[in-house]
């Protein structure tokens, strides 16, 4: 019978160490060429099974072990050798990549629901190097639309991934986007998973800031599901660029300061948790909104959201409210002690 590629993999491997070490002319262009052709092979093979391991003597993973091995040689010859040897290592890789990119859309085409969430999520994980591909976006943008709720859902991860690295394809989301968020007719689950896409918009200032801006108009016409999770989502956005941190800021200190649902107001308290303690963002050296106002916001908060507790107390660090004054009342009783 004859031997699987799995089995030729420790062989392969040292015939590849040996050409790359090779002081004669071509021996390792020739070495990198050849192990390219058995990649290729290599890849078009179905995983052995554990019979297959058994009747050729191998150890379940040590086919991996031996393909790292390759990869990490192949590594290294790249990083270490002249131009010639350098394009020779990127042909094998694009190769593969394409190969593995046809298995992809493949199964995307005649796969099930399940396997045509898996290819997008992988393509949102190609997205350094395939964010220019015409058809993996088409895939992602059609797939938008889908009627299944785990398809939508995968194509919305792998919108985001995109739109993190390539500013041209933002705009086409964003419109698929409002009309997904606004719309009645689509599940509550999937309007709040594109409303987490926004906060991935920001490839550059001008594209950050005019997902900012369609986000914000958007507030008054959501749920208020939906104004939480965009909330959170500009927020983020937001912290990518300090002109559109200040007008956040400006946003959520008008959520504390209206007569808001608690828990937008709870919302709007861990936004600015968000910009102070992880972004280290210095924009609170003088507050807008009143103190006198502050406790009696605290108190209600405390109560309905306990679980925030240690935020809270955090808050009135952040707007110089003194300890003193409120010590004796109820709420400021059960944040300290």
């Amino acid at each position: 019978m004859e031997r699987i590629s799995a089995a030729c993999a420790m062989e392969w491997s040292i015939e590849l160490e040996k050409a790359l070490r090779s002081k004669k002319p071509g021996q390792a262009i020739e070495g990198i060429q050849r192990i390219g052709k058995r990649i290729q092979e290599w890849s078009k093979e179905p995983k052995p099974t554990v019979a297959v391991y058994n009747m050729f003597g191998l150890v379940p993973g040590e086919d991996r072990l031996f393909a790292n091995t390759i990869l990490l040689r192949l590594a290294d010859a790249f990083r270490f050798g002249d131009r010639e040897t350098r394009v020779s290592i990127v042909k094998v890789f694009l190769l593969e990549l394409k190969s593995r990119d046809n298995k992809k859309m493949k199964v995307f085409d005649t796969g099930d629901v399940e396997s045509k969430a898996l290819a997008l999520a992988l393509f949102g994980c190609w997205a350094p190097f395939a964010k220019d591909s015409a058809h993996i976006r088409y895939l992602i943008l059609s797939s938008m639309i889908s009627s299944d709720v785990l398809q939508v859902q995968a194509s919305l991860f792998a919108a985001g991934c995109f739109c993190e690295l390539a500013g041209d394809f933002v705009p086409v989301v964003l419109e698929m986007l409002v009309n997904m968020v606004t719309s009645s007719e689509t599940l509550l689950t999937t309007r709040l998973a594109g409303t987490r896409v926004f906060a991935k918009m920001g490839p550059s200032y001008s594209v950050a800031c005019r997902a900012y801006k369609t986000g914000l108009n958007l507030l008054d016409s959501l749920e208020e599901d939906l104004v939480v999770t965009m909330l959170v989502s500009l927020t983020k956005l937001a912290s990518k660029s300090t002109l559109l941190l200040l007008e956040q800021v400006d946003v959520l200190l008008l959520f504390l300061s209206q007569e808001k649902d608690l828990r937008l107001q709870a919302t709007a308290l861990r936004c600015l948790h968000f910009h102070i303690y992880e972004r280290r963002s210095l924009l609170f050296c003088q507050c807008p909104l009143e103190s006198k106002h502050y406790p009696e916001l605290l108190t209600k908060l405390t109560f309905r959201y306990p679980c925030n507790a240690m935020l809270y107390k955090f808050c009135i660090r952040c707007f110089y409210i003194d300890y003193k004054i409120y010590l004796k009342t109820t709420c400021l009783n059960y944040l300290l002690f």
